[in-house]
C-alpha cells in the first residue's frame, strides 16, 4: 500500500523538483488534504496524456508528450491551494518511508473519492 501514494507522486519526482524539508512526522492534516487534491489533479493529467503517449508511433513523439504531461502535472500541483511541487514530492517521498503517513493519505483519498 505504501507504494500507491508514492507511485502516484512519481511524475514530479522525475522532474527537477527539489523536495521540501518535510518529514512524515511534520505533515499536517491540511497538507494531507492538499496532497490528495494535487494527487487527483496529477491523475487527471496522466489520464489525459497516457492515451496520446501510447498512440505516438515514434519515441521522439512519446518523449515530447511525456515532457508536456510532466509540465502539466507540475502546473496542476501548483494550482492546488497550500501545495507546491516541492512539497508534493517531499510528501510523496515521506509516504514511501512511513506506513502511517501513507495510510493517512490513502484514507483521505478514499474519503474524497467516495464523495
Amino acid at each position: 500500500m505504501i507504494a500507491v501514494a508514492a507511485a502516484l507522486a512519481s511524475p514530479l519526482a522525475a522532474q527537477d523538483v527539489t523536495p521540501s524539508e518535510i518529514t512524515a512526522s511534520t505533515v499536517t492534516d491540511a497538507q494531507v488534504d492538499a496532497f490528495v487534491e494535487a494527487l487527483i489533479a496529477v491523475e487527471a493529467v496522466r489520464a489525459d496524456y497516457l492515451p496520446q503517449i501510447q498512440e505516438q508511433a515514434d519515441e521522439a513523439g512519446q518523449k515530447a508528450l511525456i515532457e508536456e504531461a510532466n509540465t502539466a502535472a507540475i502546473e496542476a500541483v501548483g494550482d492546488v491551494e497550500n501545495m507546491t511541487p516541492e512539497d508534493y514530492v517531499a510528501i510523496g517521498q515521506a509516504a514511501q518511508q512511513s506506513e502511517d503517513l501513507n495510510a493517512r493519505i490513502m484514507a483521505r483519498l478514499e474519503a474524497v473519492r467516495a464523495q
